[in-house]
C-alpha cells in the first residue's frame, strides 16, 4: 500500500507548533523573569483596581462636597480632597480606567491595521510598497506626540478623538518594523512552498505571516501601550485629550499644579498611577523581548 506525499503546507502544518502552546511557553518565560513577574504583578493590581472602582471607591469621582475642599488624605479620603471637594483616590481610579481603555483601545487598532498594511507593504514589495512608504515617511516627520496633538486640535477634545489621534500616530511605526519583518519571512521555504501549490496572498499572510510576526507584534504592542498612555495624559494635560469634567490622569495634573504648594497630593497620586502603569508596561515590554529572542538578553 502506497503512502500519498505530503503537501508542503501539510507538512509546515506538522512542524509548526501549536498556538496555545506558544502562548504557554511566553507566559512560563515571562514568569520566570523576576522583573517582568513583578511588573504583571503590578500591571495585574493596576488593571483590576481600575476595573472595579465603583466596588473599592465609596465617592463619586464628580461629587463634590464643599465641606471637604482640598483636604490632605485622611481616612475618610486617602488620597484627600481637591478645590472643588471631589475625592482624588476615586478620580485616579476612574481617570486611570480612561487611560488604560484608550490605550488597549489604541493597541488593538495599530496592531490591527498596522499589523496588515506592513505585511501586505513587505510581502508585495514594488509600488504597493513604495506608495506605502511613502505615506508612512509623511506622516512619521513629525514626532508622535505633535502628530498626536495636532489631530486631536482638530478633532476636539473627546475619548474617541484621542483614541484615533494616538492610533495614526502610531501605526507609521509598527508599520515599517511589521513590514522590515515581513520582508525577511516571505523568502523562508515554506512561504515559497505555499505560493508553488497555489496558496493565495492573503492566506500566505493570515496562515504564515501572522504567526511568525506575533512575536514581534507582542513586544511592539506592550510598549505602543505605555506611550498610548502617556500620549493621551499628554492630551489631556494641554486640554485637547479626555474633557471635563470626567476624570483623567493628565487633567488631574494640569489642574493640581496650581495648588502644588498647599496640596501637593493633587500631583503627586496622579503621578504616582500614571509613571507605576508606564513602567510596568514597558518592563514587561522588556520581558517579552527577552523571552521571545534570547539573543536580545
Amino acid at each position: 500500500m502506497s503512502l500519498a506525499p505530503a503537501t508542503p503546507d501539510a507538512t509546515h502544518e506538522a512542524q509548526r507548533p501549536r498556538r496555545g502552546s506558544r502562548i504557554i511557553a511566553i507566559m512560563r518565560g515571562l514568569l520566570r523573569d523576576e522583573v517582568g513577574c513583578l511588573a504583571l504583578v503590578i500591571l495585574t493590581i493596576v488593571l483590576v483596581m481600575a476595573l472595579f472602582a465603583p466596588l473599592i471607591t465609596q465617592y463619586d469621582p464628580l461629587f463634590q462636597d464643599r465641606r471637604a475642599v482640598l483636604k490632605a488624605p485622611s481616612l475618610a479620603h486617602w488620597f484627600g480632597t481637591d478645590d472643588i471637594g471631589r475625592d482624588v483616590f476615586s478620580r485616579v481610579l476612574y481617570g486611570t480606567r480612561i487611560s488604560l481603555f484608550v490605550g488597549l483601545t489604541v493597541v488593538v487598532i495599530t496592531m490591527v491595521v498596522g499589523g496588515m498594511i506592513g505585511m501586505i507593504s513587505g510581502y508585495f514589495g514594488g509600488l504597493v510598497d513604495m506608495v506605502i512608504q511613502r505615506i508612512v515617511e509623511a506622516l512619521d516627520t513629525l514626532p508622535s506626540l505633535v502628530l498626536s496633538l495636532f489631530i486631536a486640535a482638530m478633532l476636539g477634545p473627546s475619548v474617541r478623538n484621542v483614541i484615533i489621534a494616538v492610533s495614526l500616530a502610531q501605526i507609521p511605526r509598527f508599520v515599517r518594523i511589521i513590514r522590515s519583518e515581513m520582508m525577511k519571512i516571505r523568502g523562508q521555504d515554506f512561504i515559497l512552498a505555499s505560493k508553488v501549490i497555489g496558496s493565495s496572498p492573503l492566506r500566505i499572510m493570515l496562515t504564515h505571516g501572522l504567526p511568525n510576526l506575533m512575536p514581534t507584534m507582542l513586544v511592539i504592542g506592550s510598549l505602543a501601550f505605555g506611550i498610548a498612555i502617556m500620549t493621551e495624559a499628554a492630551l489631556s494635560f494641554l486640554g485637547v485629550g479626555t474633557p471635563p469634567p470626567n476624570p483623567s490622569l493628565g487633567t488631574m495634573l494640569s489642574h493640581g499644579t496650581r495648588f502644588i504648594g498647599m496640596a501637593p497630593w493633587l500631583i503627586i497620586f496622579p503621578g504616582l498611577m500614571l509613571t507605576i502603569s508606564v513602567l510596568a508596561l514597558n518592563l514587561i515590554g522588556d520581558a517579552l523581548r527577552d523571552v521571545l529572542d534570547p539573543r536580545q538578553r
